[in-house]
């Protein structure tokens, strides 16, 4: 049993241990949940003002790029050139020096990443990459920009075509002195800035992350993806990112909350839906480090309440201590008493209720000597007359187990001889009610076959003298089929002669197998009787509707005649087959069913095996085969006597051996050793 089922102290120490411990718990949990309140309060307020702050100076940087782009679209030379090489776009000298002062312009400016002048049509005519010269380029993705419009972050996101990567592209329309368009002037903005400015997590932690989200979907189905030039994002995220904070900022709405982020960690966040295409600034923090102070003062209050309870439970061991010793010494003496040690008394260490039940059990303890001594006096006279009484009983039960042995050996065989008696009687009349019509048809078909030619043979020399007999007898010729009785009458003959055969062959083993007429010991051919067997179980060998046919595979040797029993010895050959023809039928995943039978002399014995590609038999029942009304067959299948019965007939009657091999998988094999002279 556990120790604190068998320690009252134990149980009085655990019991003040556990309640002190579950209202520390209690406490614990309370301090937990009002600080996990004031934090997440207090980290909504911080993210909120990191991801305001970072709003603020996106928009700032990207009005600066706007500025910048606006005052080189204004500045007099690159105007000048632009409206000579935008009339003319074949104009050499204006290309050269739209494209020196590019070069030179964009080399100061960091957050410029290429700087194109566009056609009319949109095909490129200058630009600082050389590769795109010549190109067109789908206008309808750039942010236009005009002195009125550098407000805000108010630029259109899209993925590029060539780099597949992120990107933002101020456009500059250049009016002519009419006032209408004649070409645009545009800048790709370098997007690591924009990492610097939204990735860095100043005040939020280890884990503090703010990020920028667009959509590049169609109208028909959203994608999500980080804006950023990291080449890391774009491939770990290739597929797009999602989250309930990105689902509900690219819908235009601004909030905060926990739920788990686009690497499905949990997480406290807010969200910003920033005005212009589908664009939405996210700052957020795990909860984990969020809510550590919490755990942390929860850990600190439990603790604190461990040690208190603990100090407090070792004053409850000594006071404990004080009420239990009593208690064990009366405990003791009760152990004591219970071996026998009548002679024991508790002590009395005190004058309180634990001195009274003392006091009391050592007044049991001397009822209790009083009442054993009696019971000692009057159990010693009992035990005698108990000796004598069962030794009488145990030698009947012994000479009723003897009797009740012999009498089922006895019974098992008075029933097997006297059921094959009757079924020999029955074989061998059956037999003999048979043979005698058999031999009647079997001797007249002869004479018959040859009345039956010779009437033939007059029939065609009537035929060949007289060719034109008289009508009417044409009539009955064609009526009677003449010709057809010609050819099949002699068939017909044949065919009971062959089926007046076969049951002379099947008279003939049942008076074999039944033996009635040889009781005693005689010289036998053991194949014949083996054949016998067989020709009369060849209904159950035949393929039948759920079985297929049981292919018997005979190897017998040269064998000398030997003295038996021949009814007997049939008698065991049908068990044996039968048995292996019911386990072939029960094994359903069988494809190719065998009996193999084999004859040898070995060590002047006759050996006959008779074996079976079945399921095997399990060790624990090839142990009781051979005991009497042992069966494995369903109720109404078999007696148990079967092998029981051919057991005794080999081994009793003809000084012989039975022995069986199985394994399971492998299938069963019947060995029978007969001496070739029998004493």
């Amino acid at each position: 049993m556990k120790p604190w089922k068998n320690s009252l102290l134990i149980q009085l120490v655990s019991s003040f241990l556990l309640l002190s411990l579950a209202i520390v718990s209690l406490v614990g949990f309370i301090a937990f949940s009002q600080a996990k309140t004031s934090l997440k309060q207090s980290v909504f307020e911080r993210l909120s003002a990191a991801a305001s702050l970072k709003e603020q100076e996106l928009n700032r940087w990207a009005r600066d790029q706007s500025l910048t782009v606006l005052s080189l679209a204004q500045l007099p030379e690159i105007r000048t050139q632009a409206e000579v090489l935008l009339k003319n776009n074949d104009e050499r000298e204006s290309l050269a020096v739209l494209q020196d002062n590019f070069t030179a312009f964009i080399t100061h400016q960091t957050g410029l990443k290429e700087i194109f002048l566009l056609s009319r049509s949109g095909r490129v005519l200058v630009s600082t990459n050389p590769s795109q010269i010549g190109l067109y380029k789908p206008l309808v993705q750039y942010s236009l920009v005009t002195p009125d419009s550098t407000e805000g972050f108010i630029s259109n996101f899209y993925r590029s075509p060539e780099s597949g990567k992120p990107q933002i592209t101020f456009a500059i329309p250049l009016l002519n002195s009419e006032k209408k368009q004649q070409g645009i002037l545009a800048a790709h903005l370098n997007l690591d800035r924009i990492d610097e400015i939204i990735r860095q997590n100043t005040g939020l932690g280890d884990t503090g992350e703010t990020y920028l989200v667009g959509n590049v979907g169609s109208s028909l189905s959203s994608r999500y993806v980080f804006l950023s030039s990291q080449e890391s994002n774009l491939v770990e995220f290739s597929e797009g990112i999602d989250s309930l904070a990105i689902q509900e900022a690219m819908q235009g709405k601004n909030g905060r909350g926990l739920y788990r982020n686009y690497r499905g960690v949990s997480v406290m966040g807010v969200y910003y839906a920033l005005p212009g295409q589908d664009l939405a600034l996210i700052a957020e923090q795990t909860q984990t480090e969020a809510f550590a102070p919490a755990q942390q003062l929860a850990s600190s209050i439990f603790i604190s309440g461990l040690v208190l309870s603990s100090l407090m439970a070792v004053g409850m061991l000594m006071l404990g201590r004080r009420i239990v010793r009593p208690i064990k010494a009366i405990a003791e003496t009760a152990r004591l008493v219970s071996k026998g040690d009548l002679n024991q008394t508790a002590p009395i260490l005190s004058h309180n209720e634990i001195g009274m039940l003392a006091y009391t059990f050592n007044q049991m303890i001397e009822q209790l000597r009083l009442s054993y001594q009696q019971l000692e006096d009057y159990s010693h006279s009992l035990e005698e007359k108990v000796e004598e009484r069962t030794q009488e009983i145990r030698k009947k039960n012994q000479d009723l187990e003897a009797t009740l042995t012999k009498l089922k050996q006895t019974q098992t065989k008075l029933v097997q001889q006297e059921k094959m008696a009757s079924l020999g009687q029955l074989v061998a009349g059956v037999a003999h009610e048979i043979n005698n019509p058999v031999n009647f048809i079997y001797g007249n078909v002869e004479p018959a076959y040859e009345y039956a030619q010779d009437l033939l043979n007059l029939i065609e020399l009537y035929q060949k003298y007289y060719p034109q007999p008289h009508p009417e007898i044409l009539d009955e010729i064609q009526t009677i089929e003449l010709t057809f009785i010609q050819e099949d009458f002699m068939q017909l003959l044949d065919s009971m002669k062959e089926g007046a055969e076969r049951i002379k062959d099947i008279v003939l083993s049942l008076r074999n197998f039944s033996r009635l007429d040889e009781s005693e010991q005689k010289q036998v051919d053991i194949h014949q009787g083996i054949e016998s067997t067989l020709r009369l179980l060849q209904n159950r060998l035949k393929a039948q509707f759920q079985h297929p046919e049981i292919k018997v595979i005979k190897q017998y040797g040269q064998l000398p005649l030997i003295n038996c029993y021949p009814g007997q010895l049939n008698q065991v050959y049908m068990n044996l087959l039968s048995n292996a023809i019911d386990a072939l039928e029960a094994d359903e995943n069988l494809i190719d069913p065998q009996i193999y039978i084999g004859t040898t002399v070995v060590n002047n014995r006759i050996q006959i095996r008779i074996a079976d590609n079945a399921s095997g038999i399990k060790p624990e029942v090839l142990e009781k085969i051979f005991d009497p009304f042992f069966t494995t067959k369903p109720v109404g299948k078999g007696t148990g006597l079967g092998l029981s019965i051919s057991y005794q007939i080999i081994v009793e009657k003809h000084k012989g051996k039975l022995l069986c091999y199985s394994e399971l998988g492998q299938g069963t094999e019947f060995i029978i050793k007969l001496p070739i002279k029998t004493a």
